[in-house]
C-alpha cells in the first residue's frame, strides 16, 4: 500500500510547486526577497525603476539578491526565465564579458550547492534581455533559495533585475505524470522514432539539456529510477 502511495504523493508535490511554491520577482510579488544593497529599499517602483541592480563594487562588495526559502525535492528543475536590464550597454565604458547572471542554489544553511550563469555577448545584449536559466536539485534537499548575483559586473557593466519567472518540473518526468518511470523511457524512444507527440513533451524529453534527445537521455532516467 505504501508503495502505491509514493507517486500519488509526489505528484500532489508537483502540482503545490506548479501553482507557485517557487517564489516569483516582480513589481507585484516580492516580498521576502533579500537586496543586499541596503541603501535601497525593495519595493515596486525600484524593481521597475531598474535600480536593482547586482555588481561588485571598488570595495569587493557583491550586490545580490535572494529569494525566500521553498520547499523542493531532489531531482527537481527549477527553470528561470529573468528579465535582465543594461541601461550602459551602449556606452563606451560598458565590458560585455561582465555581464554575466550568475544563480546559485542554497541549501537549508544558506551554502551554495551549485551554480548556473548566463553570459551575454556583444553579438545578442541589448538593454532588455531575456535570459532562460535552469538548475537541478540534489537528491535529499527539501529546502532551498536561490541567489542572483553578477560576480564579475561593475558600475560601468551591471545588469538590473526587473523580473524572474520561475517554474519547476520533476527531472526525467517527460509525461508530466508525477513519477519518473519505464512510461518517460517509452516517451523519450517514441520521440527518437519520429512518433507525434506535444511540444511540451518533446521540450521535457531534453532530460540532460544538451538540445538533443538521444540514447543519453534514456540513460538519465534510467539513473533516476534505479537512484543513481
Amino acid at each position: 500500500m505504501k508503495k502505491r502511495l509514493i507517486p500519488f504523493f509526489v505528484a500532489l508535490l508537483a502540482a503545490f510547486t506548479a501553482m507557485g511554491q517557487v517564489p516569483q520577482f516582480n513589481a507585484e510579488s516580492y516580498l521576502d526577497w533579500i537586496y543586499s544593497n541596503p541603501a535601497i529599499e525593495l519595493n515596486a517602483t525600484t524593481i521597475l525603476g531598474n535600480r536593482i541592480v547586482l555588481y561588485t563594487n571598488s570595495n569587493g562588495f557583491p550586490l545580490t539578491l535572494t529569494s525566500p526559502q521553498f520547499q523542493c525535492y531532489g531531482r527537481q528543475t527549477i527553470n528561470m526565465t529573468v528579465t535582465w536590464i543594461t541601461d550602459q550597454w551602449h556606452n563606451t565604458n560598458f565590458n560585455v564579458d561582465k555581464v554575466a547572471l550568475t544563480a546559485a542554489l542554497l541549501d537549508a544553511d544558506g551554502v551554495s550547492v551549485d551554480s548556473v550563469t548566463y553570459t551575454l555577448t556583444s553579438e545578442t545584449v541589448s538593454r532588455t534581455n531575456i535570459l532562460n536559466m535552469s538548475i537541478t536539485t540534489p537528491r535529499g534537499m527539501s529546502k532551498a533559495r536561490l541567489r542572483f548575483a553578477s560576480w564579475r559586473g561593475d558600475v560601468n557593466s551591471c545588469g538590473a533585475v526587473r523580473q524572474i519567472v520561475m517554474t519547476t518540473v520533476l527531472k526525467g518526468d517527460v509525461n508530466q505524470d508525477g513519477e519518473v518511470s519505464v512510461a518517460d523511457i517509452n516517451a523519450i524512444v517514441d520521440v527518437i522514432m519520429g512518433k507525434p507527440a506535444a511540444e511540451d513533451l518533446i521540450a521535457h524529453a531534453d532530460v540532460n539539456m544538451d538540445k538533443e534527445i538521444s540514447l543519453a537521455d534514456i540513460n538519465d532516467v534510467i539513473d533516476i529510477i534505479v537512484g543513481k
